[in-house]
């Protein structure tokens, strides 16, 4: 079960995780290579460790080992993307840009708080959900999961949504690009929307730079601002669950210990402080990390699980998707007229 609290990691444990932990990374390692084929590394993650869950049971020698990869190396991950932050992102978007993708960002997490429970889903499984669409698909749902949600079904709905929103993120990197062939949008435009409306980052990426380089430029400027409010968006959504019976202490909830290390982590990014060699290296490792937890996730989950998860919260996901659709949109026209 994911823990909202950062965690400490004790080295006299350590040498108890590496087994469970080499086991997630092989598995890892071999989801990585098959997104090389197709595919995307995060659901590859996950099928191959429910497939091996499948046929044998990981012995005692290898849970704790998979639980820390399922917990901490998922953290780790989502800290490291924040060195994918930088100053560009502020100079190459003006003013009027930067404030219309964090007001979609913030419309989609709104959507998402109402119509949520109004589809019978959980507020909290409500906001990972809007999370993963309004800002950075999985590295956005793992980071809000452990912020908010403390149950049982933990693994269970962070893995089915960042699963399916893998999955809608990676058709939209064929559809998008001829939505802006078909509105006539130029490459700033284009770029605009691409990076403001794709889930996943590599996604967006590509999106972008399959229409032209000037667009590719610009999407990834774009989908970078979207990762940069992971963590205003992490700070906030403790208050809008507090007061909800999920604790007796009324004390306002601290930023759990690896968001701070993505504040951080962009903040030297962005200080020009951290090597550009470095930074290259941060952006597969921290992906590398993602798909190391999924890995370990699959491990813990029956197939039943994903019969329980039900197809209310993957509706939402695609009328978030909808919404984030309309209003990136209506705002590069608008703009571009």
């Amino acid at each position: 079960m994911l823990h909202r609290s950062g965690g400490i990691i004790e080295p006299n444990r350590l040498w108890k995780d590496i087994p469970g932990i080499a086991l997630c990374a092989l598995v890892a390692s071999a989801a990585t290579w098959m997104a090389l084929l197709a595919g995307s590394a995060v659901i590859w993650g996950l099928i191959l460790g429910l497939v091996l869950a499948a046929i044998w049971s990981p012995s005692a020698m290898f849970q704790t080992g998979i639980s820390f990869a399922a917990r901490q190396v998922m953290r780790i991950g989502v800290a490291l993307l924040g060195f994918q932050i930088s100053l560009a992102t502020l100079q190459i978007l003006d003013v009027t840009d930067l404030a219309a993708l964090a007001v979609n960002v913030a419309i989609v997490l709104a959507a998402g708080w109402f119509l949520g429970p109004m589809l019978g889903i959980t507020r909290e499984l409500s906001l990972v959900t809007a999370a993963s669409v309004a800002i950075c698909g999985a590295s956005a749902a793992a980071a809000v999961a452990c912020v908010v949600m403390r149950n049982d079904s933990t693994n269970r709905d962070v893995a089915c949504t960042i699963g399916a929103v893998s999955v809608i993120s990676s058709v939209a990197v064929i559809l998008y690009p001829l939505m802006v062939h078909m509105a006539g949008l130029g490459s700033t435009a284009g770029g605009i929307f691409l990076g403001g409306s794709i889930h996943e980052v590599a996604h967006a990426v590509a999106a972008g730079y399959s229409v032209n380089p000037e667009t590719g430029d610009m999407a990834t400027v774009a989908k970078l601002f979207r990762v940069a409010l992971l963590a205003p968006t992490c700070i906030a959504v403790p208050f809008a669950t507090m007061g909800r019976g999920r604790s007796q202490n009324p004390s306002l909830p601290l930023p759990p210990v690896f968001l701070i290390g993505f504040v951080v982590a962009a903040m030297l990014n962005a200080s020009g402080l951290v090597p550009r060699e470095l930074s290259q290296v941060t952006t597969p490792l921290s992906r590398f990390c993602l798909v190391t937890s999924m890995a370990a996730i699959g491990l813990t989950l029956p197939w039943r699980s994903f019969r329980a998860f039900g197809a209310r919260p993957i509706v939402l996901l695609l009328i978030l998707s909808v919404i984030l659709i309309g209003l990136s949109l209506t705002y590069v026209k608008c703009h571009s007229s």
